[in-house]
């Protein structure tokens, strides 16, 4: 990634603020949405280094969004990290899940509530 640009789709404002929080004081340049259609409009406007998405939203969820990020040429090549809150029980059947999704797979997934080490590592394995 060669700018540290992220944009945070969650619907909860205590999430994106504690990611915002965190990646800010990181050096990164960040934009939040709480809600899905803002998001992708903030991608599309000017398309991040990464996406964060959470997966579990009223509306529209993450994998709808994720879809609609991968069909728009603005977006497709941003990579973008699913946020779930999904257990660690249901890891592999989640990753199973995605995997039926072949071409709008996500490019990591993380596991609420975040740890911040490992976002940090996931996103520098992205670059």
């Amino acid at each position: 990634m060669a700018a540290k640009t992220a944009v945070i789709i969650d619907d909860e404002p205590d999430i994106t603020t504690y990611l915002e929080t965190l990646l800010t004081d990181h050096g990164w340049s960040v934009r939040t949405a709480n809600d899905p259609n803002r998001g992708i409009a903030l991608a599309q406007e000017q398309p991040p280094a990464v996406v964060l998405l959470d997966v579990m939203m009223p509306e529209r969820g993450g994998l709808s969004t994720l879809i609609a990020l991968r069909k728009d040429e603005r977006t497709a090549g941003v990579p973008v990290v699913l946020v779930t809150g999904i257990q660690d029980t249901l890891k592999s059947d989640f990753g199973d899940f995605l995997d039926r999704f072949k071409s709008y797979h996500p490019d990591a997934y993380l596991q609420k509530p975040i740890d911040e080490a490992k976002l940090l590592a996931t996103l520098a394995g992205l670059s």
